[in-house]
C-alpha cells in the first residue's frame, strides 16, 4: 500500500545508538509530520547497549512491534551505521509477510531491506532515514522528499530519473554544528563507465555492508538483475577488493548492469587507477553496463530506490535510468 496524509508511521533503531542526537531525531519527526504523516516511536528507540541501539532482543523486538501494529503503514528506520546484522536471527519474517508495510532505510540498513524482501517477498525501500536525512537543519532537501513521496506517497513507478544540479557532501558534527545550512555546490551529471542497455530487478545497497553480508542465508543476488551499490569514507583500494569478493562469489556473472553512487568522501589511493577504472575493469570483465556518480545512499540530496522492481538502463543518449513498475499499490 502506499501512503496518504493521516497514516501512520513508526521509527525504529535497528543499528547505531542515537540516544545523543535528540536534536536531530525532533528535526526528522517534524519533516515527516510536515508530510500529513503521524509518527510513533519504537519502544527502544532511543536505547543503548554501547554504541548499539539497544541489546539485539530490543532492536529486533521494536521491528517486530511495529510490522505486527496494524495501525502502522510505514518504518522508517532512525539512522544506519553499524551492527543491524544482528538482529536478523530475531526478526519474524513471517510475521513481515502476513503484515506487508513499507520498510526504509539506507547505509546498514541493507541488511534489513535485503533480508526482508528475500525472506518476507517484500519491496523495501533504499531511502531516506530519520536523523541523516530527515533530520536536516531548515528540514530536508526538496529533491529528497520528491522522489521520496514518487516511491512511497504514488501507486505508480517513478519512471525516469532527473539528476539533481546541486549536492552537498559537507559535514557539520550533530548537535554540535549542524545549526546552518550544509553548503552545496553542483552536482556532475551521472558518469556512463560502459555503454550498453539492461533490464532487470533492482536489487542492492551500501557496498561494505552488502559484503558482510553475501554468503549468509539471509540474502541472494536475484538472476538478471541490475545491481546498485554505493559507499561512503572508503578508498578506491578498499572497493576494489569488496567488488573483487562479489566477483569471486559470482555476483557479477548473474547481473544484467550496475549503478555505483555518488562517492562520498571517497579517497584514491593512486591517481593512475580511479574509481572509475575499478569499475570500467569488472564492466568489461562481463560485459554489463554501468552508470556510475548517481543520487542514492550517502549523499545529499537521494533518490528512493524501491528493492525488488524492474529498472532500466541506457547509455544511448547519456546516462538513463527507468523505473518500470509501481513500488506500492
Amino acid at each position: 500500500m502506499h501512503l496518504e496524509k493521516g497514516d501512520t508511521v513508526g521509527i525504529a533503531s535497528p543499528s547505531s545508538s542515537i540516544v545523543n542526537f535528540p536534536r536531530r531525531l525532533r528535526r526528522g519527526i517534524i519533516a515527516l509530520e510536515g508530510l500529513g504523516l503521524k509518527v510513533v516511536l519504537g519502544k527502544n528507540i532511543v536505547s543503548s547497549f554501547g554504541h548499539n541501539a539497544g541489546t539485539v532482543t530490543e532492536r529486533a523486538k521494536d521491528i517486530n512491534d511495529l510490522f505486527a501494529d496494524e495501525s502502522v503503514k510505514a518504518i522508517i528506520c532512525s539512522t544506519g551505521g553499524y551492527n543491524a546484522n544482528a538482529v536478523l536471527p530475531l526478526i519474524d519474517f513471517d510475521l513481515i509477510r502476513r503484515n506487508p508495510k513499507i520498510f526504509c532505510g539506507f547505509s546498514d540498513i541493507t541488511v534489513l531491506n535485503l533480508a526482508i524482501n528475500l525472506q518476507a517477498k517484500l519491496i523495501t525501500f533504499n531511502g531516506p532515514t530519520v536523523l541523516p536525512t530527515l533530520g536536516e537543519f531548515g528540514g530536508p532537501f526538496k529533491f529528497t522528499i520528491d522522489y521520496f513521496k514518487k516511491a512511497l506517497f504514488k501507486p505508480e513507478p517513478i519512471g525516469k530519473l532527473v539528476y539533481p544540479t546541486e549536492f552537498t557532501d559537507e559535514v557539520l558534527w550533530w548537535e554540535t554544528e549542524d545549526n546552518r545550512k550544509r553548503k552545496l555546490k553542483t552536482a556532475p551529471s551521472p558518469r556512463v563507465v560502459y555503454d550498453g542497455t539492461a533490464e532487470g530487478t533492482l536489487w542492492g545497497g551500501n557496498l561494505d555492508t552488502l559484503s558482510l553480508l553475501i554468503g549468509t542465508n539471509y540474502v541472494k543476488c536475484p538472476d538478471n538483475c541490475i545491481l546498485f551499490l554505493e559507499e561512503e569514507g572508503e578508498s578506491t583500494a578498499s572497493i576494489e577488493r569488496k567488488l573483487t569478493h562479489l566477483d569471486q562469489l559470482g555476483v557479477f556473472k548473474k547481473i544484467n548492469g550496475l549503478i555505483f553512487g555518488r562517492p562520498y568522501h571517497l579517497t584514491t589511493n593512486e591517481k593512475d587507477r580511479n574509481l572509475y577504472d575499478i569499475l570500467l575493469y569488472f564492466a568489461a570483465k562481463y560485459g554489463f553496463p554501468v552508470i556510475a556518480d548517481v543520487d542514492c545512499g550517502h549523499t545529499n540530496p537521494m533518490f528512493t530506490f524501491p528493492i525488488g522492481v524492474k529498472v532500466s538502463l541506457s547509455t544511448k543518449n547519456g546516462p538513463e535510468i527507468i523505473f518500470l513498475e509501481s513500488a506500492t499499490i
